[in-house]
């Protein structure tokens, strides 16, 4: 079984022209959903044995303030492509057949995650910034369950 803690990014810079969309950094209020993240996941207890995001500066930044907020410095982020907005989820989710009993962190961006968490379990979600959701994933059956869905007011409630 497969633990994925899914979390979108947190608040970005407006886009603008000139500016490439991968290079959007986080904004104040994107730095503290991330910290909240960071806050309800060590309530919980969650440890991570990889982290993954986007190859974009925002998911990978939500992903380093997460990791900081949590005190968790003995983990290397590893960048997939395969996580970028524009791509077929399955690509990914074929990866984490080689995976087993592990938890992992991946950070990304919509509408991604969502087909992402559709493609593994069924369900149709959509996932606010800054939101998170976790699903438990048994990669040998291909099938998938959605633990928690959460968005930022509800973590503010927490």
């Amino acid at each position: 079984m497969i633990t994925l803690i899914i979390v979108r990014h947190g608040e970005a810079e407006p886009q603008m022209d000139g500016k490439d969309d991968k290079d959007r950094k986080l904004v104040k209020k994107g730095i503290k959903q991330m910290k909240r993240v960071a806050s309800f996941l060590d309530e919980l207890d969650y440890a991570f044995d990889k982290v993954f995001t986007s190859p974009y500066i925002r998911a990978y930044q939500s992903a380093e303030t997460i990791l900081d907020e949590m005190g968790i410095d003995d983990k290397k982020i590893e960048t997939f492509n395969e996580l970028s907005p524009d791509q077929e989820p399955s690509t990914f989710v074929e990866k984490l057949k080689e995976m087993d009993n592990t938890t992992l962190l991946v950070v990304g961006h919509e509408p991604y995650l969502s087909s992402l968490v559709r493609t593994m379990t069924g369900g149709n979600v959509e996932l606010k910034k800054g939101g998170v959701a976790i699903v438990d994933y048994n990669p040998t059956e291909g099938k998938g369950v959605i633990k928690m869905l959460l968005t930022q007011k509800v973590l503010k409630l927490v």
